[in-house]
């Protein structure tokens, strides 16, 4: 290996351009508008562009179009901020604060993804960056292209930001990465999102450098700038020749040059217990954070000389911290401070199991941690092991260092300010959304997929009404805006037949009450791109101030929990936001498991509501079996929240559930603490399952908020 080794942004003002008809229709909202358009407050030069005051904006047509149903293709739901993106698989995040924004990037499993493979990260050359300052709503900016920056790389994983003012006054941005297992890279930029370049047209670190001997892949950059202005960079992975994990001496951090691309010092081990990967680096109040992820064995053998320090469970993030970096033996080991995605403080948290990498930002007074889990593939279904990034609240204190550990949640982090829809905001903005793509790689606006498609935009504020919609879009069809309820009347729409973007305003509004409101965009069919939005004012009065609570959805979480030997043993989430009927799916499990318990719900002594679990559905190789059960559980009970389970009363070979026919029995089994195990015989025989499906009726439900 050798040592070594903009796209223009379109004005969006199409001033009645062919393809475009100005034709007005009748006048179906009982509001009349001005054609006048608020300016446009620009987050990124790479995100919009600005909009004159004289902008010329076309009247909607109105040729009748009905969007007679909405997609039910939605995966994140409208009660949980988790993950951020609703359509775009992405992991290992970073993050830096930039104008007031939240930027976070991370590794583009989207690009694997769309390669039809499992996730073996082989073919992922780009990396992907997201932004919000509400922590609810996320505009997607697209892929930075690197394997086109920085064509010598192999691949382009688990990047770490930093931000740094230089002397040409500019705030330059520099963007850490693993090639691949190899090493580090870095390209850098003067905006977060974009041109990125490739300042050293090598790699920064790679493997078998002066120094690394002992760091067999020296990947996942972790990269902090102190109060002085300088740079620190961290990173490793890999496993020792002799296997001892538990004091590998792998992670390595060295003080980088003042050019940022370069290093001023020796690289120095640091002596974490059970490394594995994922390092990163933070620095808060004179104190470097370095923090990792723990490998998958038990933990509990080795870690009696540090007494008084919580184990760290299995591949569970941990955290070292000092005030002298390049002293190895100054560093302190402070303990696991997040679990895996697979459990919690009560054990199964309903999430899969999966790598480990997190970021720790302070961002408005609020500390938060971005990390990754399996949740929006669990949504869809899949099981190929394509990532999400998340954001939960992180509670450190910073005072003392101590961070004790939490655990992913789908609920998420709160929205900390309301969307100001009297600008233009990006058509990529979004909470969640259902048959929602994007026009191109870079810079992209929202695209329709289907018929019905919709974004769901949590928490404007309205505090004027609105007197007009104003859509910057391309293509043929409909847009219609609803107010809080996505089956509600549209409140505006606008109708379009437009070769180029062009911004269309509605022919009125509908008058409706309160200031806070969640909005709905609702495409009538494919292929029609969203760029920018904005409502006019429609009172000259502002109206009453509302909390920003009030655009929660609020819901119960019901998770159930079954248990096969070997695990990692199968659950299942669900959240409620209503009474009525429900399918939920187990994650899965392998076909020689021994089931010993088919599940029982999470226990909620303040419980208002009874599930009723109407049947289970069996995922055989055959296709999937319906067992009818008609059980009630109590959540408010610990002892009435199951089904049957292995150390039950029923007799071996005795009938549980459906029918002799085709139903779960109790049977024989070889494990010593258990009675039985359950089992699914059809005509006699014994048909391995590798998931369960619950079907079920919740009743009596009552929520607070």
């Amino acid at each position: 290996m050798n040592k070594k080794i903009t796209a223009l942004i379109c004005a969006a003002a199409m001033l009645l351009v062919s393809g475009c008809s100005e034709q007005n229709g009748s006048n179906d909202s009982p509001v009349q508008t001005e054609s006048s358009a608020d300016s446009v407050d620009s987050v990124s030069k790479a995100e919009t562009s600005d909009k004159p005051d004289n902008e010329t904006i076309i009247d909607s047509l109105n040729n009748g179009i009905i969007i007679d149903e909405v997609s039910g293709n939605v995966y994140k739901n409208e009660s949980n901020a988790n993950p951020i993106s609703p359509n775009i698989f992405c992991a290992d995040p970073t993050a830096v604060e930039y104008n007031g924004r939240l930027y976070v990037y991370g590794t583009n499993d989207q690009q694997q993804s769309e390669e039809g493979t499992k996730n073996d990260y082989a073919r992922i050359k780009s990396l992907v960056v997201f932004s919000t300052d509400d922590m609810a709503n996320w505009i997607y900016h697209g892929r930075i292209e690197v394997g086109e920056i920085a064509p010598w790389i192999y691949n382009s994983w688990a990047p770490s930001i930093v931000s740094r003012v230089e002397d040409d006054g500019l705030t330059h941005f520099y963007l850490y990465f693993s090639n691949s297992g190899n090493g580090v890279g870095v390209i850098t930029s003067t905006d977060p999102v974009g041109p990125w370049t490739d300042p050293l047209g090598e790699p920064l670190v790679y493997q078998n450098m002066p120094g690394l001997e002992n760091c067999p892949a020296p990947f996942d950059p972790g990269v902090c700038i102190d109060e002085n202005g300088v740079g620190w960079l961290s990173f490793g992975g890999g496993t020792p020749a002799d296997g001892n994990t538990m004091h590998s001496k792998i992670p390595k951090i060295a003080r980088l040059g003042k050019d940022m691309l370069s290093f001023d010092s020796e690289f120095v081990s640091i002596d974490a217990p059970y490394f594995f990967e994922a390092s990163e680096l933070n620095y808060i109040d004179g104190v470097y954070y370095y923090t990792y992820c723990t490998d998958w064995q038990d933990h509990k053998t080795g870690w009696k000389e540090y007494e008084g320090v919580d184990v760290p469970p299995a591949c569970s993030m941990a955290y070292m911290t000092t005030k002298t970096p390049l002293d190895a033996d100054s560093w302190e080991c402070r303990g696991p401070y997040f679990y895996n995605a697979g459990e919690n403080a009560d054990g199964v948290s309903g999430l899969r199991w999966a790598n480990n990498h997190t970021h720790f930002i302070e961002y408005k007074g609020v500390n938060y941690i971005i990390h990754h889990t399996l949740l929006l593939e669990e949504l869809m279904g899949g099981k190929a092991g394509f990532r999400s990034i998340m954001a939960d609240y992180l509670p450190m204190d910073k005072a003392t260092g101590d961070i004790p550990i939490t655990a992913a949640s789908k609920k998420g982090v709160a929205q900390i300010k309301l969307v100001d829809p009297y600008t233009y905001n990006s058509g990529a903005l979004m909470f969640t959304s259902a048959d929602i793509g994007y026009d191109k790689v870079t810079d992209p606006a929202a695209k329709s997929t289907a018929d019905g498609a919709w974004i769901y935009v949590r928490g404007a504020d309205f505090g004027y009404g609105a007197s007009e919609f104003i859509a910057e879009v391309k293509g043929k069809g409909r847009i219609e805006v609803r107010l809080d309820d996505i089956s509600s009347e549209a409140a505006a729409f606008v109708e379009f037949d437009c070769a180029d973007y062009t911004k269309i305003r509605s022919d009125g509004f509908a008058q409706f009450d309160g200031r806070n409101h969640n909005v709905y965009f609702v495409f009538s069919g494919s292929d029609i791109e969203l760029k920018s939005w904005k409502f006019s004012k429609g009172d000259e009065q502002l109206r009453p101030e509302e909390s920003i609570a009030s655009t929660d959805i609020p819901y119960k979480t019901l998770v159930f929990s079954g248990q096969t030997e070997p695990g990692p043993s199968p659950s299942a989430m669900l959240d409620i936001p209503k009474d009525g009927d429900y399918s939920i799916k187990s994650s899965s499990f392998d076909k020689d498991s021994a089931i010993v318990n088919l599940g029982f719900i999470n226990t909620d002594t303040d419980a208002k509501y009874k599930v009723l679990v109407r049947s289970l559905t069996l995922a055989t190789e055959n296709g999937e079996v319906e067992i009818p059960v008609n059980k009630e559980l109590d959540p408010a009970s610990s002892t009435e929240n199951g089904l049957e389970n292995g150390w039950g009363g029923s007799e071996v070979g005795s009938l549980i559930y459906g029918t002799e026919e085709c139903g779960i029995f109790a049977v024989k089994t070889d494990i010593e603490w258990i009675n039985y195990r359950l089992a699914l015989k059809i005509n006699g025989e014994e048909t391995p399952f590798t998931s369960i499906t619950y079907n079920i009726t919740v009743s009596g439900l009552e929520l607070d908020g």
